[in-house]
């Protein structure tokens, strides 16, 4: 039997969480840029709690969210924490330890990447999950864009025909953004094969997360597709995209998915009998990275309304593929640097 609305606990209460949503130049673009604005519109979620050590992120969530429950930690809950159903972690994940012990009516968690700091703490924190009998729901967003579904379903090879090369741009770290693009690469192209290093990276801002770097390297898919990985560096503007060409075309999704582009073969413009992509005559696509989120979490309500996990877009045994990826080449570059 169904029983909503879910009961939910946010831990974390940062820029992921609601900082995005006081953003108005993102407000244009992401009418759901972080948890808050998702959890205080879905219809099926009962937002109860929110738990933040930082007192004037505890007072926004009191005064513009009017979240009920707001605590420095978790050990001020006390019997709240039985009626809770889902955790959103929007921590760092060496804050996450011991949390899920809290709940003891748990049913699902939303957890932001990286799962851990490194694939064992990635596996202790699945593992706990896993023996709770919890759904995990990884907010590896791009899964949940309805645009990049549609893409993943067929219309990509429908656009661009069989994809014969592939760039990807990403920056602020392979742990943080590069998890991001790896995954949207396994979700469009397959899964991978193996990898090849080339860079370890070109200057030493590593992003937000400790220990991350800025590699650049490819990705050899089964499919026998290489898909070149170049970073960017954010100080000087942001990109994480991606430019595929295929036999019938190219397709550009840059500007962090908020601009898709659509370039199909024509005849030659210069040249009798042969073809070419007018690099200047695309037509846009719909971007829908915009309500992603709302759409993330409204895919986990469906598989807790029905129990089912496989129902899931972005499952842990999905998200733990990409991490290993993510670890095995920042563990190259760490222990085998290329200085040439």
């Amino acid at each position: 039997m169904t029983r909503h609305p879910w009961r939910v606990a946010l831990v974390g209460f940062g820029r992921i969480a609601a900082g995005y949503a006081e953003d108005e130049v993102m407000a244009k673009y992401y009418p759901y840029a972080a948890h808050a604005q998702v959890l205080r519109d879905h219809p099926q979620l009962d937002w109860q709690v929110v738990i933040e050590p930082d007192p004037f992120a505890r007072q926004v969530a009191l005064s513009k969210w009017g979240v009920p429950t707001v605590v420095p930690s978790i050990d001020h809950l006390d019997d709240k924490a039985s009626e809770i159903d889902v955790v959103v972690l929007a921590t760092p994940p060496s804050a996450r330890l011991g949390i899920l012990q809290h709940f003891p009516a748990l049913q699902a968690v939303l957890v932001e990447k990286p799962l851990g700091d490194d694939l064992s703490s990635t596996n202790a924190f699945l593992n706990e999950c896993k023996t709770r009998n919890l759904l995990v729901q990884v907010n590896l967003w791009r899964r949940a864009d309805r645009g990049l579904r549609e893409l993943a379903a067929g219309k990509l090879t429908g656009l661009i025909g069989e994809p014969l090369a592939a760039n990807c741009l990403y920056g602020n770290g392979l742990l943080n953004n590069g998890t991001h693009m790896i995954d949207m690469c396994r979700m469009l192209l397959g899964e991978i094969a193996s990898f090849t290093l080339l860079k370890d990276g070109d200057w030493s801002y590593p992003g937000p997360i400790p220990g991350d770097a800025n590699p650049t390297f490819c990705l050899n898919m089964l499919s026998g597709l290489i898909v070149f990985f170049s970073p960017i560096d954010f100080r000087e503007y942001r990109e994480n995209g991606m430019i595929l060409w295929g036999r019938d075309g190219r397709l550009d999704i840059l500007n962090e998915g908020l601009a898709v582009r659509h370039y199909p073969v024509v005849p030659n413009r210069a040249t009798t009998d042969e073809f070419e992509v007018p690099n200047d005559l695309g037509s846009e696509l719909e971007s829908t990275v915009g309500d992603a989120l709302y759409w993330m979490y409204d895919n986990l309500v469906q598989a807790l309304n029905q129990k089912n996990p496989c129902l899931l877009y972005s499952p842990s045994s999905s998200a733990l593929l990409s991490s290993r990826w993510v670890d095995n080449i920042l563990s190259t570059v760490l222990s085998h640097p290329i200085t040439a």
